[in-house]
């Protein structure tokens, strides 16, 4: 060891040597080349160039000498030291003490420094470690022999002696091997037990956690409880204000916040279904003098969604509810859209005219129920819940206190099946203008082609100019005068006729008039569930239109034995009326009649959807060749003289099919 510890500090020492003596020789080359440049450049200077070069050199020079061509000296700055010269073309080896340079006049400079000296730090390292390694030898030596004392004073009696002369080899190893042995039981006892005492404290720590868990929990229920008790004595406060449906709403609601929230319940309905079932349900708690105006999408009309129908029409309520106090205006537009991508998305959508948003609604809304709750504050905090349940989004836009707009994005998942509309051809009605645009766009789920209008002089200018199947008649008002009444009555005798229009108006004149009767507003799913025009008219075979009796009591003896259906009109107006409630085979039609002519009793006629394959023949005395082309522009198919015989009676029976195949 000390061998090695000496080889390495000689080895240190001589590298460190070596290291500096390469410095210094670099130092001298660098001193010597310059001091040659300058020389070269002022020989003049020779002895102040040297002189300076000595006093500002990195390395301690002894002395600078310069010799001529054949070793003369010329200048010596610094001590003379007598040591043989090079001669003259001689090469002589650079050393870190001596260094000679050639100038380009054939002079040579010789440049003495001081002997590198040698480091002996390596060297007092070396002692210093060898003495640190004896002391520490010694140490370790002290302890050994303590350590060995404590053993052999373990050892029982019977296994030593007197001295440690005496004892036996063998007895000592047993004894050893014994004190081994009860050091590994000791060992592993405790091991035991430390194993034993950690399952003790995990098991102490789990306990602790669920006391803190359940602790935490009760707070929470109690917290629960309090904030429950402080929204139910608002609602107590604000009840005597409240609708009973209203009240009833908000009961359920804080009902449902003490319950577990449960799963989504999806079920497959339609959106047009839903949308109406929401608006009419919400129709008791709603003030009559603001109209709910729906908006619906033609798109999502035949849509087929999954959703959880009951939570979204409670967000939909509560949302309502809440801003009806903000609503300044007589409507509220209520629409919904359907954004068809990689998930379906329907959007919901409530404008309306009035104040904005408080910040203290829009902070219940984005962050959850304040601390101390107002009566203002608990429905836009039931919204939120409904909200997170549905991970529906909400966005609001407003114009200070002008207008508001809530617009609700839900996901939902499901088909559109492939259904025909319902109508052909539909005309809606509504006095109020600007809602017409909204009607014929929302229509279009339901009818091929929807005409508009908004006066009852245009309504039968489109009744009378298009082939039209269905009325639909939107009355928001609380009056009707005898002659709209009148007009409607006529409508409805031609035409299927839908109303939409307040319950007390239904009360006092719906009985009056004919065909479906709805509240208001118009929805689209009130209109799906309506039979195809004509299926709810009675099939009949016959249908024999003139003013004469005797004509008719004429017609009815030659046919009363062919086992037919056969329906008499004396005018035109009653034969509109039985061809507007009937569907028939074949129409002998006269062409006097006292209120209206023939011709235009056809024209009516062919405007009805379930008459446009309907056979219809004039029935005259006589029929000019130019009046027969009249008849058959006016729609009439043929024309058949009077009086009837047995040959005209088989033509008539050859167009009629017997009635079972009708029905």
């Amino acid at each position: 060891m000390v061998t090695a510890l000496l080889t390495a500090a000689l080895s240190a020492c001589w590298l460190q040597y070596q290291l500096q003596a390469e410095n210094q020789l670099l130092q001298l080359s660098r001193v010597a080349e310059h001091l040659s440049n300058h020389l070269n450049a002022e020989p003049v200077y020779a002895a102040e160039l040297m002189t300076f070069a000595r006093t500002n050199s990195p390395v301690e020079l002894l002395s600078l000498e310069l010799l001529d061509a054949h070793g003369k000296q010329l200048v010596l700055v610094g001590e003379s030291v007598n040591s043989s010269l090079p001669v003259v073309g001689d090469t002589q080896q650079q050393s870190p003490t001596l260094w000679h340079q050639s100038l380009s006049d054939g002079r040579q400079l010789v440049i003495r420094a001081m002997d590198v000296p040698v480091s002996y730090v390596w060297i007092y390292f070396l002692l210093a470690a060898a003495v640190a390694f004896w002391s520490g030898s010694q140490v370790l030596l002290r302890r050994h022999k303590q350590f060995f004392n404590q053993i052999w004073q373990s050892v029982p009696e019977s296994f030593r002696s007197q001295s440690l002369a005496e004892t036996e080899i063998n007895q000592l190893s047993l004894a050893v091997q014994q004190l081994a042995m009860q050091h590994d039981v000791s060992a592993h006892q405790a091991t035991l037990n430390l194993q034993i005492m950690q399952s003790q404290q995990k098991l102490h720590v789990e306990q602790q956690t669920e006391i803190r868990q359940q602790l935490t929990q009760s707070e929470r229920k109690v917290l629960q409880l309090s904030r429950a008790l402080q929204c139910w004595q608002s609602l107590a406060s604000q009840a005597p204000q409240l609708h009973q449906a209203e009240l009833a709403h908000w009961m359920a609601m804080l009902n449902r916040k003490l319950q577990q929230i449960a799963e989504p319940n999806l079920t497959l309905q339609g959106i047009p279904q839903w949308f109406a079932q929401a608006v009419r349900a919400i129709q008791p708690m709603w003030p009559a003098a603001i109209l709910l105006l729906p908006d619906e999408d033609p798109e999502a009309s035949r849509y087929q969604a999954e959703m959880d129908g009951q939570i979204m029409q409670q967000l939909l309520h509560s949302l309502l509810l809440a801003v009806k106090p903000l609503i300044d205006g007589k409507e509220l537009l209520i629409s919904y859209r359907l954004d068809s991508g990689a998930r379906d998305k329907l959007q919901l959508k409530i404008q309306y005219s009035g104040k904005s948003l408080s910040a203290r609604n829009r902070q219940v809304l984005v962050q959850g129920g304040l601390a101390d709750p107002h009566w203002e504050d608990i429905p836009f905090e039931i919204c939120r819940e409904l909200l997170q349940q549905l991970s529906a989004e909400l966005q609001i836009q407003e114009l200070a206190d002008l207008g508001t707009r809530l617009d609700l994005s839900i996901r939902v998942s499901g088909q559109k099946p492939l259904l025909s509309r319902r109508f052909q051809s539909l005309v809606i009605y509504d006095p109020r203008p600007c809602r017409l645009a909204l009607w014929r766009h929302s229509l279009l789920g339901v009818s091929e082609q929807v005409v508009a209008t908004n006066s009852l002089t245009e309504l039968k200018a489109a009744l009378q100019s298009r082939l039209i199947d269905t009325v639909v008649v939107h009355w928001n008002h609380e009056v009707m005068t005898d002659n709209e009444l009148a007009e409607l009555q006529q409508i409805s005798s031609r035409y299927q006729l839908i109303l939409f229009a307040p319950e007390s108006l239904q009360q006092r004149f719906g009985a009056q008039l004919a065909g479906n009767q709805f509240k208001s507003p118009l929805l689209l799913a009130d209109l799906q569930d309506l039979p195809q025009p004509g299926s709810q008219f009675s099939s009949q075979q016959l249908l024999i239109v003139d003013d004469n009796p005797t004509n008719l009591s004429f017609v009815r003896a030659m046919l009363s034995g062919q086992g037919i259906s056969i329906d008499f009109a004396t005018t035109g107006h009653e034969a509109l009326k039985l061809a507007s409630h009937s569907r028939y085979q074949l129409i002998l039609m006269d062409i006097q009649l006292p209120d209206l002519s023939g011709i235009e009793v056809t024209k009516r006629i062919r405007q009805l959807r379930h008459h446009q394959q309907t056979v219809i023949l004039a029935f005259t005395g006589h029929a000019l060749p130019e009046e027969a082309v009249s008849f058959r522009l006016a729609g009439m198919d043929d024309v058949m003289t009077k009086p009837l015989d047995a040959r005209k009676i088989a033509h008539i029976m050859s167009r009629i099919r017997p009635l079972a195949e009708t029905q």
